[in-house]
This record gives C-alpha cells, sequence and structure tokens, in this order.
C-alpha cells in the first residue's frame, strides 16, 4: 500500500469554505451526545469562531492534495474567547478538526506539533487549549500528548457546559 503525503501549512485564503466543511463534519459527530439546544448553539458558535479571522492564522494538513484537517492558532494575548476570559500570555489553539475519512493517520498530531513548535518560536512557555468532558478522544489525544489540566482557565460559558482548560510546556 502506498503511503500518502502529510502536508501541514497555513490556510490560504481560498480555502475558508473546505475548512468550515472539514471543522464541521468533524464536529458532526457531537450532536448525538449534546442535547438539540447545545449543538445548535455550539454549531453557531464554531461558524462564528472560524469567520474572526483576524483574530487567529489557520494550519491545515492535506494528504495528497485533498483537506484533512485544520486548526486555530491563537498568539499569545489574543481575547480568544470574546471577553469570557483574559486574554493568555501563551498561545492557543481552538477547533482542531479532522475529516472523518482521514481520521487515525496522524493527521491531529501533526496539526498540534505544527502548533506546538509555532508556540515555541513565538517564545512562549505554553500551549493552551479548552474542551469539554464530551470530547473523550481529544483529551485522550491531548493527554497523551503531555496536555495537562489547567483549571484555573476552566469556565462556564452557559450553565450547563464546563469548559476545561488544558495547556503543555512547549
Amino acid at each position: 500500500m502506498e503511503e500518502k503525503k502529510l502536508i501541514v501549512r497555513k490556510a490560504r485564503e481560498e480555502e475558508t469554505a473546505s475548512i468550515e466543511t472539514v471543522t464541521l463534519a468533524a464536529y458532526e459527530q457531537y450532536a448525538a451526545v449534546k442535547s438539540e439546544a447545545h449543538w445548535k448553539r455550539y454549531r453557531k458558535g464554531i461558524l462564528h469562531t472560524l469567520s474572526e479571522e483576524k483574530k487567529f492564522e489557520c494550519i491545515v494538513a492535506e494528504i495528497d492534495g485533498e483537506m484533512a484537517g485544520s486548526v486555530l492558532f491563537y498568539p499569545p494575548n489574543t481575547d480568544v474567547y470574546g471577553g469570557l476570559l483574559k486574554p493568555f500570555p501563551w498561545a492557543e489553539i481552538r477547533l482542531l478538526a479532522v475529516a472523518p475519512s482521514h481520521r487515525r493517520k496522524g493527521v491531529a498530531n501533526a496539526l498540534l506539533e505544527a502548533c506546538e513548535k509555532k508556540s515555541r518560536e513565538l517564545g512562549c512557555s505554553y500551549l493552551g487549549l479548552h474542551t469539554d468532558h464530551s470530547m473523550e478522544h481529544a483529551i485522550k489525544l491531548y493527554t497523551k500528548r503531555g496536555y495537562v489540566r489547567f483549571p484555573d482557565n476552566d469556565f462556564y460559558p452557559v450553565k450547563d457546559l464546563h469548559v476545561m482548560a488544558f495547556r503543555k510546556s512547549v
């Protein structure tokens, strides 16, 4: 079996629609474990976050020219969560997404490695992220890669949603 080539790079402007498609496809699995109201709110939040293009750099992974995944990289001291938390003195990532057809091919690890490298290049001590309990596979990936809970930065964007902070020394 021929090995497919995985490339991680900065997204191009014309890839906005592909990034949105991949991100929504990747997160669609959570519609089944969240209440309908919560999923609708979450999906709307994903689309809103993706539209805030000046706040972040989008990093994508492609396999043989096909969009396989993406992640949003926020530099230190950016208002990542619309005023819900103070800006962090470290970089933060959001919406790590891997197309369902490209899972288990190293895409998420490659995207995380690119973000960790970028954090080091910016002189950051940490790379942070937030997730919730429903994202069990993501939490396993993050902890396996050395991300640890950082409860000081947990928050509740709505009453019934505990968003957990993680960070990794880079």
